[in-house]
């Protein structure tokens, strides 16, 4: 099984008075976070079980997959399920090893992170996941 590519994304985090969106990594808060894409069937099965927790924050995108498990796990999972285009849909906080989730209607990827890195981010339903592989590449 080859290792899965790091690359960056930004979170799009509308603004709090209504206007337009802010991007990027200016002064506004926007912050980036490691990223690996699984979108393959076996890198998606394996997901991060039986690996350490990701050093710094780093998630893990299960591309076209908005149900996970948790099984062989050795630590908790933040999990925020996105739309077709990188919006978040839903969070869960804290899925303890041994446990199942399953995203709501609408949910198309699963983005996965060690329990705690949610909140740290900020990430929360609404806003948007910002990386090339919402651009269209990812369309069912």
């Amino acid at each position: 099984m080859e290792p899965l590519a790091l690359s960056t994304a930004a979170i799009d985090r509308p603004d709090r008075l209504g206007g337009e969106r802010e991007r990027g990594n200016g002064d506004l808060g926007s912050r980036h976070f490691g990223l690996e894409i699984a979108d393959g069937f076996w890198t998606r099965f394996r997901g991060l079980m039986l690996r350490p927790p990701p050093d710094g924050e780093v998630g893990l995108l299960l591309a076209r997959c908005a149900s996970i498990h948790t099984a062989f796990m050795r630590y908790a999972l933040d999990l925020a399920y996105l739309d077709r285009r990188g919006q978040v849909v839903a969070c869960v906080h804290g899925v303890k090893p041994w446990r199942t989730s399953m995203g709501p209607r609408g949910a198309l990827h699963t983005l996965e992170f060690k329990a705690g890195d949610l909140e740290r981010l900020g990430i929360e339903p609404g806003l948007r996941i910002e990386h090339a592989f919402f651009d269209g590449r990812n369309k069912r």
